[in-house]
């Protein structure tokens, strides 16, 4: 598939709590889960609004933290709440997936909906981001592109966009499907079960923290992604 029309989002991009809710992170550890990648994913948003201008298409983010409600998980995921949320009865609960967590998703549901009844095939590019270290090991990869292998239009698609990366920028190191699957539970595979294959295809940019630690890191690495991608998808 080559797809017609693009479409970023960004799940995790800041750690914003909302004043109602502020009560729940006053602890210590709380300010510090904030201020790590628990509170958000570092780096995903600018890397996000970089492609949104470069590209010139719209990008759906949130800045609301994940330690609220995780707009990434499943309605019935385990983790949906964080230990610090899980505390709220069950009408705060909704209500935070009613002011935060449906109007993200179902705003891009929306609009790939709208492009899809009018033909056209939607490429929806998910941005985050990853800790360069876990549990003391080492992560490998600087970019990892994550897709449904049963999917062959991703797959294939991932495999252009890694070679146009290799060629932009070949010390970048690359990896599909790491460090995470890109069949585990995500917007993206909600919404591989809400549209077809020939309309829609879903991707997960995963960004090494540490790729973009200093501005000249961060600018190297937004220019090469802009690049590749606009190359990938012709």
């Amino acid at each position: 598939m080559t797809p017609q029309v693009l479409l970023l989002s960004c799940e995790h991009g800041g750690a914003q709590v909302p004043t109602k809710y502020r009560h729940l992170f006053e602890g210590r550890s709380a300010r510090r889960a904030l201020a790590g990648h628990r509170g958000s994913d570092l780096g995903a948003l600018q890397v996000a609004r970089y492609l949104q201008r470069s590209l010139g298409v719209p990008l759906h983010a949130s800045t609301v933290t994940r330690l609220l409600v995780d707009l990434n998980r499943s309605p019935n995921h385990p983790r949906l709440f964080s230990e610090f949320s899980k505390s709220l009865d069950p009408d705060e609960r909704a209500a935070l997936l009613a002011q935060h967590y449906f109007p993200h998703r179902d705003a891009v549901e929306f609009w790939i909906d709208h492009r899809v009844r009018r033909g056209k095939q939607v490429l929806h590019v998910g941005v985050h981001s990853f800790s360069p270290r876990v549990n003391g090991q080492v992560r490998t990869a600087d970019i990892g592109l994550l897709y449904d292998p049963a999917r062959p239009s991703e797959r294939e698609l991932c495999g252009v966009w890694k070679k146009a990366l290799r060629d932009v920028a070949p010390e970048l190191r690359v990896r599909r499907n790491y460090p995470y699957l890109g069949k585990a539970d995500g917007l993206v595979t909600h919404l591989r079960e809400r549209f077809s294959e020939s309309s829609y295809a879903g991707i997960e940019l995963e960004l090494n923290q540490a790729l973009l630690e200093t501005p000249r890191g961060k600018r190297s690495a937004q220019r090469s992604i802009a690049e590749s991608l606009r190359a990938a998808t012709p």
